[in-house]
């Protein structure tokens, strides 16, 4: 038989139970609202590419030679304190099935090269080209972020293989 001592510690130790099982599942369940809603607030649209490796001297010559010729034209070229950036101006290319059937009334995309020095010193640089695409919709005059179609996508790809080749064809000269 147990005393009442015995039963008051059971009684206790239930309550402190069930006191930590409210607080982990209350835990959890802020976590996983949590992560729902940040995740599909604010999607990455932006099409990103990583070219390679290279002297600033190299990407500020080379890149907008490779720019002219696959027909992107350079809108401004900015230093930054650890790299550099070259911003096209908006292509305006024909609209896919895809985008016509979302409603979209015209599309236009913009190109943008950066170079950010690597950790490891040696005035290296890891060059990244970034397309953000744009879309006005029937009956509206704002342009809104849309995800970069696979044609646009197939023109940069070309374009980062052309400018990647030229980055190795200049180290290996050195």
């Amino acid at each position: 038989a147990l005393n009442c001592q015995g039963l008051l510690y059971l009684y206790k130790k239930d309550i402190f139970m069930r006191i930590k099982l409210i607080i982990i599942a209350s835990f959890l369940m802020l976590f996983m609202l949590a992560c729902s809603v940040g995740a599909s607030s604010k999607a990455v649209r932006d099409h990103r590419t990583t070219v390679g490796t290279a002297t600033m001297d190299d990407f500020t010559t080379i890149t907008p030679r490779i720019l002219n010729r696959a027909r992107f034209m350079v809108d401004r070229t900015e230093d930054r304190g650890a790299g550099a950036i070259i911003d096209c101006k908006y292509e305006y290319p024909a609209l896919s099935n895809e985008e016509v059937l979302a409603g979209i009334e015209e599309v236009r995309y913009k190109l943008t090269l950066e170079a950010r020095m690597k950790g490891s010193g040696g005035e290296m640089y890891n060059v990244r080209a970034i397309v953000q695409s744009y879309g006005r919709y029937k009956g509206s005059s704002d342009w809104v972020e849309i995800q970069t179609s696979d044609i646009t996508k197939q023109r940069i790809k070309s374009f980062v293989n052309e400018l990647k080749t030229d980055f190795e064809n200049r180290i290996r000269s050195f």
